[in-house]
């Protein structure tokens, strides 16, 4: 049995994170729809782990898009410079 959260981020962003119960060793699995997986001792601490890695890679993409979106405009603003 597994449950399943959804992480919305400051932009307003949303991921989902599963946390499955304790298995037969008493560990509490994690992923995210991000691809990002693990093995925690306890419920709370796997989902921390899923959110933490959450809101890493959701932070990424964010980076990634703003980046491109200012080459995009860098690029526009220096072809109207050079005429």
């Amino acid at each position: 049995m597994s449950r399943s959260f959804t992480f919305i981020d400051v932009a307003g962003n949303q991921a989902q994170y599963t946390v499955s119960d304790k298995d037969f060793q008493d560990d509490f699995h994690w992923s995210t729809d991000h691809g990002a997986h693990g093995v925690a001792r306890s419920s709370k601490e796997a989902e921390y782990r899923a959110r933490t890695a959450l809101k890493g890679s959701m932070a990424a993409d964010r980076r990634s898009d703003e980046a491109t979106r200012i080459g995009r405009y860098s690029d526009y603003s220096s072809r109207w410079r050079s005429r």
